[in-house]
């Protein structure tokens, strides 16, 4: 009997490697699949080859386009072909697959598929393909099913999203005495989770059973449904955990074609990609250039804020649940502040580069980076130093932000100056001759709505619960806080109450993991379902299914809520750095992280998630950059993409300011995509302090600082 861990169910399994992910599955019969990919940005396929890979031994079968269903899928945007068809749109892109009795053998016949290319000019950044004359990526992308655009929108834009008046706004900042207008920019990074994307799939007699690295299993389906023309109720998407997923295991992925590579041969079939395709043909995130002009008057109170976001959404919008969606932190980091005019323009293009996803918090870092930057140099501009300039252009109580959203609290001011107090307790020390920095960065982020779940309570033996639930485990300790919060609900001991991710087939839906709503979901179903557990009248299982909140971000039922003003969660985070003047490196020597929260269901949990964030912030700042070039991701293995190892990680400190207002009757605040977000404008900020030098391109790097101290460039 392995020995138990309150403090997260799944422990002991994963410690000791009893986990079983998908990539660990075999079935019967089994084949196993391998890619060919593109190796080139923009072309017609003039003609594909198998002959050769058709005749290798173990192999079961090569197909193309011609033989899977010509249709195109996606999460909202429905443009992303099965396999490439005609073209390819960037390099990477799936062009045939072939199914072997072993994967070494799918491997090495798929090397044999000779691609002859037709090479067309192609878009390799956003900019070039916004600029008059640019080669179009889609010929006519507003006429794929979902999408957002239009004809008169023009060639290769995924999305455009204003908020504001320009006019206004442009009179506000004229009429300021301080103003700052910069540029900002950020790399696209990979989501760095341990399991790579993978799937087995079955298909016998019309029906589908999948085993999938996927968060929302009932939207899965759902686009399988749609995609290949079948009744949802004919596709069984079994449990199973997630080693990670960061926001990118939400979309479709190559799921679609592993079923078909089913369907075609008959056979059940698995598709486990290498870390290296992992890096260089998934669903990064959206590189970015953000242009911020703010302008404040004598007194450091904001007149106005403008800001243009132009990302880089690469070939195919289909693996982003909205295409817009990418773009919600522009407005998010603003959300802290009183800014009485703001106008925001938000445009993601069609580019011949890998297509992008989405990854924690998914916009806000590369906004919270700019503006928080911007806030940095305005306060310099006029004068103040930067916890001021912020602290004097907080949301109070009662007050709208910029973007019109009025909290239901506003603890902002509390939350900056814990962080500013605690931070001069550090103890972190710079090697001798190295400089010394501080920065600050804040952000806010509405709580989630209610998200549409079911859940099973189901009886056993010695009275003890099995509770049956929708989602998986991503690592993130979710199980744990189910089984928490029925605990709470039910009286139950902690031992008497175990939670069971089930397929589809089980539950009626669930909306997925994503948007930090899993526990405010849960919370509110679990609650429902322990009513109807204590009422029940025989010794049955009880079912119970909760409707949508509506979508996006509202407020909740907390004590004292009326619902009628939105919940906020507040981080302020401070990075103290040391930067070597003579070669330019930086060291992070710690990140403090002041944390509004209101009740805590999981300690352990939330710890977790506040330090996860950190480090994935600080990779963002100063590690992570998947280098591409002409199109081509060129940190193509995990020692070219520096992820963050324990050696490079700084000390962390957390403060909870407690008693703040939550929402459901479990009075929470999510905190899964919080800390992460606003770390890379703080040690952006730091560097500056320690230097005099504003970096304004991440990561920051050494090179980056060394030649920004010898070329004389002042924040």
């Amino acid at each position: 009997m392995p020995p138990t861990f309150p403090n997260r169910d799944d422990a002991w399994a994963k410690a000791s490697g009893a986990t079983r992910y998908v990539g660990d599955l075999n079935l019967p019969g089994m084949l196993h699949a391998a890619l060919v990919r593109s190796l080139v940005p923009h072309a017609r396929i003039a003609d594909i080859d198998t002959a050769q890979a058709a005749a290798a031994d173990g192999v079961a079968g090569v197909f193309t386009a011609k033989d899977v269903t010509p249709v195109t899928y996606g999460r909202k945007v429905r443009d992303v072909p099965i396999l490439a068809h005609g073209k390819v749109r960037f390099t990477g892109e799936r062009v045939a697959a072939v199914v072997a009795e072993s994967r070494r053998a799918a491997e090495a016949a798929a090397a044999l598929v000779e691609v002859t290319y037709d090479e067309l000019p192609a878009a390799l950044s956003a900019e070039d393909a916004i600029s008059p004359g640019a080669p179009a990526v889609h010929d006519q992308a507003w006429n794929y099913p979902g999408a957002v655009v239009t004809a008169e929108d023009g060639l290769n834009l995924q999305s455009r999203l204003r908020h504001g008046s320009a006019d206004a706004a442009q009179a506000a900042l004229a009429a300021s005495d301080h103003l700052i207008d910069q540029t900002y920019t950020t790399p696209s990074v990979h989501q760095g989770y341990l399991e790579p994307q993978a799937c087995v799939a079955a298909v016998a007699e019309g029906r589908v059973r999948l085993w999938a690295t996927n968060k929302s299993p009932y939207r899965l389906r759902s686009q399988l449904a749609d995609c290949l023309g079948l009744d949802p109720a004919s596709i069984d998407i079994q449990p199973g955990p997630l080693g990670g997923d960061f926001g990118g295991k939400g979309s479709p992925m190559d799921i679609p074609l592993c079923v078909e590579l089913a369907r075609l041969t008959g056979r059940p079939v698995k598709l486990v990609l290498r870390y290296s395709e992992e890096l260089t043909a998934t669903n990064p995130r959206h590189p970015s250039r953000i242009r911020v002009r703010a302008g404040c008057d004598r007194d450091g109170r904001l007149n106005g804020v403008m800001v243009w976001a132009l990302l880089d959404g690469g070939a195919y919008a289909g693996f982003k649940p909205l295409p817009t969606v990418s773009l919600h932190g522009i407005e998010d980091c603003t959300l802290a502040y009183d800014v009485p005019v703001l106008f925001t323009e938000s445009v993601i293009a069609y580019t011949n580069t890998v297509p992008r996803g989405h990854m924690r918090s998914p916009g806000s870092p590369q906004a919270a980076f700019a503006v928080e930057s911007a806030l940095d140099e305005l306060a310099a501009q006029a004068g103040l130093e930067p916890a001021e300039l912020r602290r004097r252009n907080l949301v109070r109580p009662g007050t709208p932000s910029g973007s019109g959203q009025v909290w239901a609290e506003a603890r902002g001011e509390q939350v900056l100056d814990v962080a500013v107090s605690q931070a001069g307790l550090s103890r972190a020390e710079a090697p001798p001759g190295w400089r010394r920095g501080m920065g600050l960065a804040v952000y806010a982020r509405l709580a989630p709505r209610l998200g549409a779940t079911s859940i099973r309570l189901v009886p056993l033996p010695e009275g003890r619960i099995r509770a049956e639930v929708p989602i998986p485990e991503t690592g993130t300790g979710s199980h744990t806080v189910i089984r928490n919060l029925l605990v709470a609900q039910l009286g139950a001991g902690p031992g008497d109450v175990e939670v069971v991710h089930v397929a589809t087939a089980a539950l009626p839906s669930d909306q997925g993991v994503g948007g930090s709503r899993v526990t405010v979901a849960m919370a509110e179903a679990l609650g429902e379902a322990a009513r109807a557990w204590h009422d029940r009248a025989d010794d049955q299982p009880v079912v119970v299914e909760t409707a949508p909140g509506g979508g996006g971000h509202a407020g909740g039922a907390g004590p004292g809520n009326p619902g009628t003003a939105a919940v906020s969660s507040y981080c302020v985070q401070v990075a103290q750095v040391a930067v070597d003047p003579a070669t330019g490196q930086v060291r992070v020597l710690e990140i403090l992280s002041a944390v509004d929260v209101g009740e805590i269901i999981h300690p352990l949990g939330h710890q977790m998630q506040i330090d996860g964030g950190a480090i994935m912030g600080y990779g963002f700042a100063c590690l992570e950059d998947l280098a591409e070039d002409a199109g081509q991701i060129t940190a193509a293995n995990l020692g070219e993409f520096r992820l963050p190892a324990m050696c490079d990680a700084p000390a962390l400190r957390t403060v909870l300011v407690a008693g703040g207002q939550g929402v459901t009757s479990a009075n929470i605040k999510p905190v899964g995509e919080l800390t992460n977000v606003p770390v890379a404008a703080a040690v952006a900020n730091a560097v500056a302090d320690a230097t005099g030098c504003r970096i304004r391109d991440l990561p920051v790097t050494a090179e980056k600082v060394y030649w920004a101290l010898r070329e004389g460039q002042q924040s």
